[in-house]
């Protein structure tokens, strides 16, 4: 796979900072991260896309990068524009509500490969109507 740029929260601390962009050679999708308090954030990420047309869709899996031995839980957008700082911090809002702050999540606006690798092993949360 091509190198991936991750807008990432890595080890959130108190004040809710964000991590810089991590840049990983290789991702390897694993499936989808789903459970009872998955599904309400992604309801509440839902009425976010819903207002963003670029969005076409969005998927919450597990996912492990190149070098590491760790499982990485990343929120996958599909997009028809660039990447959107100002939406991935509207989306991060929501999870730092619910999650507890050692609960990491990355963020990944997805390519066209990606996605094909990405639908492979998870279904989409949202998908633009």
């Amino acid at each position: 796979m091509s190198p991936l740029g991750l807008p990432s929260w890595l080890k959130i601390k108190p004040k809710r900072k964000v991590a810089p962009h991590l840049h990983v050679a290789k991702v390897k999708f694993l499936g989808e991260q789903d459970g009872p308090v998955e599904r309400t954030i992604k309801a509440q990420w839902s009425a976010i896309l819903s207002a963003r047309p670029e969005i076409r869709r969005a998927f919450l899996l597990r996912a492990s990068y190149e070098g590491s031995n760790e499982m990485h839980v990343v929120l996958a957008l599909c997009s028809r524009a660039s990447a959107d700082q100002t939406l991935l911090e509207a989306l991060r809002v929501p999870y730092a509500a619910i999650f507890h702050r050692d609960c990491p999540l990355d963020m990944v606006f997805a390519n066209a490969s990606q996605e094909s690798h990405i639908e492979k092993v998870c279904p989409p949360f949202y998908a633009a109507v």
